[in-house]
């Protein structure tokens, strides 16, 4: 399974630096959160656990290699579930968890299968035919975790995935992570839920950029 090692991360944006030397490991079988206020750069440093943004100084390191880009990280087998969903309206809800794994050359039978059982683990089994354009906001983040989940990638960044969810579907979706991380894959959760950050092995809090462990990863 992979390790994700961030040492001394600084990123700017317009002149304006949005992370201040992080530090963060997270490793095989152990969920790290991500807390602290909006604005604090949570999605700043998933996305650049996850190749899309790159550092002004500092490295990330995928198992010891330091990735170029979003292509290298995904090869390696990170998955990230964004704050946006960044679902397809057009497509179904099967459709839009089937056609990434269709993508990385999963066979059409088997990945028709990962996205039955990747909707139904949340609670979305009798929704697979509906339009993404015809779920309420959570139901779309649960497609948007579904389809995270139905990758079955080796570390797993996900970006509030429970901001729009009830008590009842935040903790399913906790829950399912941290099968995740049983299952051996590195987890980080971003969230501004203490109960989940409470559910997780380590908590790594950001304001304005910089980083304080409340809890480090032991």
């Amino acid at each position: 399974m992979t390790e994700i090692v961030a040492s001394d991360v600084h990123v700017d944006y317009d002149g304006h630096e949005v992370l201040t030397g992080v530090d963060l490991h997270a490793r095989p079988g152990r969920m790290v959160a991500v807390t602290g206020p909006s604005g604090a750069g949570k999605t700043t440093l998933l996305w650049t656990l996850a190749g899309l943004v790159r550092p002004a100084q500092g490295k990330v390191e995928i198992d010891g290699a330091v990735p170029q880009d979003r292509d290298e990280t995904s090869a390696a087998g990170v998955v990230l579930i964004p704050q946006d969903n960044a679902l397809a309206s057009v497509l179904t809800a099967s459709e839009n968890v089937i056609v990434p794994l269709l993508a990385a050359g999963v066979p059409p039978a088997e990945a028709a299968q990962r996205a039955e059982e990747a909707l139904e683990s949340v609670g979305l089994g009798a929704a697979g035919s509906q339009l993404i354009e015809e779920l309420s906001g959570g139901q779309q983040q649960r497609v948007a975790v579904a389809r995270g989940l139905a990758q079955r990638g080796s570390a797993v960044l996900a970006d509030e995935p429970t901001s729009e969810l009830d008590a009842v579907n935040r903790a399913r979706v906790v829950l399912l992570l941290r099968a995740e991380a049983d299952r051996g894959a590195a987890v980080v959760l971003a969230t501004h839920d203490p109960d989940a950050a409470a559910e997780c092995d380590a908590e790594l809090h950001l304001d304005a950029g910089e980083a304080t462990w409340v809890r480090p990863l032991t």
